[in-house]
């Protein structure tokens, strides 16, 4: 009976029928009278003897075999076997072809040609060779294989299409004494690239007697890709267990550790032999430990788990850990866990600090009395202090404050506004900063307010601000009651000016008067004394000497006052002003004084100023000629004159060793017609220095004093650079 098509069977390596194409479901059917079906055996196909055979020879021949069975009478039953690889060279499955030939029929082309084609058609590489070396015939995969053509690889050994080494040699030999070899050797292709690839070589005997060789040969090239990507990924893997600066480790189902890194073994303090012979449960807190227990047993029944836990080192050393725990699969099933815990303590600590700060913060702002609150881009209050909660709105805690708008708690024009306003600063980023605004509390009463609004960012990218707002009502108050009190005052100093000018103007008006009586007094008793003299007693003369020194002391005060009546009122044009000079010019004026009294005076570098020239001058004139009249008796007279650039003024110094000035009298001395001596012991009428603090004033500056009673004074006074 002649079939159209070539029965054929896949089948596993455990000789299970996989696949098969219809000719063979109808060559079972109709010669063994069964049916085919997945997982069925061979042994549930074909009769026993021929079942026997080709699960021998399958076995025999790893898969590559031809067998020769007597089928009937005047046929024969030909069976071929081949292997079937994927797409990367590894089998897959084997293929089982089956043929009836008739027995008195000298050559048989039709079956010849078939196992021809299914040869040439397969996946594999097949050669036929001699076992010495030389190939005798080559299947298409095997040109496409290594780039020869046909006739190319007829001509070709063993060597030359695989690399001879030591590999070869063992394969060789192990195949000539077992009979077969399956062995990773190094192809040769004819552009000389060379190639790993699987060889699997059986030795047998052709219907002539002759050894033959059929081998198969399969690039394992991507298999070999495959298992240096899974080496690398071990290896990352490893590393990532290795090196990684957190704590990875694993155990077993009852919790003993089996692996850990050098970060576990820091955190377990321990060496890894000691640390692989314990538990890992007493090394968590009893207070930590049933919670963990929980998530373990979740762990190694398939679930990831994350959680938090106190651990503690077998030193003692407490810190706390991130936990993941992921199960371990192995051939789908789970034999332990792996985990990675990161030391988060300083972690936890900051946030306890963070949480403290944040108390504090939030006791700080409650005890402020500003209302501060808080708004999202919803103008929703989202958090409130204690002064704003309760004195603004009224009500008694900040939950309540919470999620309100401006229109729940102002009129409704008024609210829109606020939200209005809100919205610029928020949109533009620009704060208002002390606005001043009058509100009504929760009473109703008004409020002059300070309102300050902030924009600020919060969580993704969202906008707010911060307010705050002080109630100045208090303030306000105080104010209008202070301009009250500051008009009252202006209006006192107006009346008080007006009062010390006209006094300065009496007082000029006085002294400028009463000089021409006091000179006629004079006068007249110098010639009572000329024209009368030889008639008067010594009591008469005393007394015209009385009267004659009194006046002249009166005219002298009355010269004195209104030298200090005019400091201010005689506008002086300001010129540059070399200070040397002026200096020089005063000591020369007091030439005389300075000799008699073998005085002693040293100036120093002094600078140039922009002033009233004459004032200047009776400045240093007075105080020169005070150093001069207070000398002690005791030594000779020093003075010495400096002055000391300072940020904004000049500070000058004329320094003496004369009788000095006891301290309860350094603030008198500057006061009009205050004197510390006796007229007897120092002539002088004591306006001298009330004058030179009249002057530095009118420049802006300050004068006083530092003294050591018995050795000597030292009168500072400043000037500004820019009068």
């Amino acid at each position: 009976m002649k079939q159209i098509y070539t029965p054929v069977l896949k089948i596993n390596e455990n000789a299970e029928v996989i696949s098969w194409n219809p000719a063979s479901e109808n060559f079972v059917k109709n010669y063994f009278n069964n049916s085919l079906k997945v997982d069925l055996c061979l042994s549930s196909v074909f009769p026993g003897k021929i079942a026997k055979k080709i699960k021998s020879d399958f076995k025999k021949n790893n898969g590559i075999f031809h067998s020769n069975i007597s089928f009937t009478d005047a046929e024969d039953l030909d069976i071929f076997g081949s292997p079937c690889v994927d797409i990367d060279g590894n089998i897959e499955s084997f293929s089982i072809s089956l043929k009836l030939t008739n027995r008195i029929e000298p050559a048989y082309p039709e079956h010849i040609v078939q196992v021809k084609n299914m040869l040439d058609n397969s996946s594999l590489a097949i050669f036929l060779s001699d076992p010495k070396g030389p190939i005798i015939d080559v299947n298409k995969s095997a040109c496409e294989l290594f780039g020869y053509t046909f006739e190319e690889l007829r001509k070709l050994s063993r060597e030359d299409i695989i690399e001879k080494n030591i590999e070869l040699e063992k394969a060789v030999q192990q195949r000539n004494e077992v009979g077969e070899i399956r062995r990773e050797l190094t192809g040769i292709k004819k552009n000389g690239e060379t190639f790993p690839c699987e060889v699997h070589s059986v030795i047998y005997t052709n219907h002539k007697g002759e050894k033959r060789t059929s081998t198969a040969i399969v690039d394992i090239s991507e298999r070999k890709r495959q298992e240096l990507i899974a080496e690398n990924n071990m290896q990352a893997f490893q590393s990532l267990f290795d090196y990684n600066p957190d704590a990875v480790y694993s155990f077993d189902l009852k919790g003993n550790f089996i692996d850990l890194n050098e970060g576990a073994l820091k955190l377990v303090e321990g060496s890894r032999e000691s640390a692989q012979e314990i538990n890992f449960l007493p090394l968590i807190p009893s207070e930590d430990r049933e919670r963990v227990i929980t998530h373990s047993l979740k762990a190694v029944s398939g679930e990831v788990q994350r959680y938090k836990t106190n651990f503690v080192g077998l030193k003692g050393t407490k810190t706390v850990l991130d936990v993941t725990n992921f199960p371990i699969y192995v051939n789908n099933e789970i034999t332990g866990v792996y985990g990675i815990a990161k030391d988060i303590t300083k972690q936890v600590h900051i946030e306890q600090k963070l949480l403290a700060e944040r108390n504090m913060f939030r006791a700080i702002i409650d005890y402020i009395p500003d209302h501060i609150f808080v708004v999202n881009e919803k103008h929703e209050t989202i958090l409130t202090n204690y002064s704003f909660y309760k004195h603004y709105l009224g009500v008694d805690n900040e939950q309540k404050s919470l999620g309100l708008i401006a229109s729940d708690f102002f009129p409704k024009e008024e609210a829109s506004e606020i939200m209005k306003d809100n919205t610029k600063v928020m949109n533009q980023g620009i704060p208002v900063i002390n606005r001043g605004d009058i509100v009504k509390n929760f009473n109703g009463d008004l409020e002059y307010t300070l309102l300050t609004k902030v924009p600020f960012k919060f969580g993704d990218n969202k906008k707010g601000l911060v307010g705050i707002s002080r109630n100045i009502t208090e303030i306000k108050q105080k104010e209008k009651a202070l301009e009250e009190l500051n008009r009252e005052l202006k209006k006192h100093a107006d009346e008080l000016a007006l009062s010390n000018k006209e006094l300065e103007q009496f007082a000029y008006i006085a002294s400028h008067d009463l000089q021409e009586p006091l000179r006629m007094v004079t006068s007249f008793l110098s010639q009572l004394k000329k024209k009368y003299n030889h008639k008067l007693d010594d009591k008469a003369q005393q007394y015209i000497y009385f009267a004659h020194d009194g006046a002249t002391r009166m005219r002298q005060i009355i010269l004195d006052l209104l030298d200090y009546s005019r400091v201010g009122r005689v506008e002086h044009k300001l010129t540059a002003v070399e200070l040397d000079s002026l200096v020089a010019e005063v000591i020369t004026l007091q030439k005389r004084c300075i000799e008699e009294k073998k005085a002693e005076i040293q100036v120093d570098r002094l600078p140039k100023l922009k002033i009233e020239e004459p004032l200047l001058k009776q400045l240093f004139s007075n105080l020169i000629g005070n150093a001069l009249k207070y000398y002690s008796k005791e030594r000779l007279p020093k003075i010495r004159i400096s002055a000391l650039e300072k940020e904004n003024v000049w500070e000058f110094e004329i320094r003496d060793n004369g009788i000095g000035i006891e301290e309860e009298f350094k603030e008198k001395i500057f006061i009009i017609f205050q004197r510390l001596h006796q007229r007897d012991q120092y002539e002088g009428t004591g306006i001298g220095l009330a004058i030179c603090k009249k002057i530095v004033e009118g420049f802006g500056g300050k004068i006083w004093v530092d003294s050591v009673y018995g050795k000597g004074s030292s009168f500072y006074f400043t000037i500004p650079k820019q009068i």
